[in-house]
């Protein structure tokens, strides 16, 4: 299964609603995605992957920009650097 497919589903889980309704390439707020479901989401992320999220605050706009940051961060675990 792909990160954004992952990311569709725990989104879709938090917010209730169907995962094929979130196109990952459309702004979160047009999804109807607040601020705090992105929050809480995040959490499962870090769970999910093993992985801690930046400290910094990262512009997130889309699933698709979740699903990046995820696989950047698990790229980055896996090679070993921070």
């Amino acid at each position: 299964m792909s990160t954004v497919a992952i990311v569709q589903e725990l989104i879709a889980a938090s917010a209730e609603v169907p995962v094929e309704t979130l196109d990952p390439n459309r702004p979160l707020e047009e999804l109807k995605v607040d601020s705090l479901t992105v929050l809480e989401v995040m959490f499962d992320i870090e769970d999910k992957f093993k992985i801690k999220m930046p400290d910094e605050r990262v512009p997130i706009k889309t699933i698709q920009d979740i699903a990046d940051l995820v696989d950047r961060l698990v790229a980055q675990q896996s090679s070993g650097s921070k």
